[in-house]
Parts: structure tokens; sequence; C-alpha cells
């Protein structure tokens, strides 16, 4: 009996993931830092963290690191604590334990019950109605 059937796509061959550059929690970086794709940040951080906003650049800021500064990356995720604005022109997370003394300008935002925040919750919406 011959059977008849859908041939099987090739696949596609896709980038490798890129690793993800990171400061070490005994890292202290004094100056501005600019990067592109994922940062991990263990460390600590005094100076703006900024990322091109068209992008995909992700900024992931876990439980014992520092950033005084300002913030202006697409994705973020806060563990830590951020002494300073942050602008997310994609999406924002901030979990249960971190900190932001600072306001906080979003297209999307998560905010887990535990989180502390000392700011102004800014929607690009609302920006965009008051310009």
């Amino acid at each position: 009996m011959l059977m008849f059937g859908k041939k099987n796509k090739p696949t596609e061959i896709t980038k490798p993931r890129r690793i993800a550059s990171q400061l070490e929690p005994d890292v202290e970086l004094v100056g501005d830092l600019s990067f592109s794709g994922l940062l991990q940040v263990k460390g600590n951080i005094y100076g703006n963290v900024i990322a091109p906003m068209d992008s995909d650049a992700t900024l992931l800021l876990e439980a014992d690191a520092t950033i005084t500064g300002e913030v202006r990356v697409p994705y973020i995720q806060i563990k830590g604590k951020v002494t300073g604005d942050v602008y997310a022109t994609n999406r924002i997370s901030i979990k249960a334990g971190a900190i932001v003394i600072g306001n906080i300008h979003y297209e999307e935002i998560e905010l887990d019950q535990g989180a502390h925040l000392a700011g102004r919750l800014i929607s690009s919406k609302e920006e965009a109605i008051t310009d």
C-alpha cells in the first residue's frame, strides 16, 4: 500500500544563541555602560546603562546587584536595586524584593507583589497623550 504525505520541510539553520555579557558580583563599574544583546549584572554600576532602544537588548539585574544611574534598555528585569530613572521601550519586569528609586517609563510592565517602588509609573501611551 502506497501512502502519500507531506514532505518534511528542511530544518532551518539557526544562529547559535549569544552568550550573555556578565558583570560579576565582585565587579564595581564606575562610568556609563552601553551594550547590545543580553547583559546580566551581578555587581554594581555607578553610571548610566544604555542600549539601542530599537533593538532586542535585555538587561537582567540580579538580586544583590545595584545600578545608580539612569537605565535606558528595551527589555529589563530587575531583582536588585536601581536608583535613577528607568526607561523600558518594550517591557519591564520588577520582581519581589527589587527596589527602584526613580520614575519608570514603560510600554509594558510586570510588578510583582513585594517589589518596592519610590517614584512614578509613566506609561509611554500617557507620555504620547501629554506631548
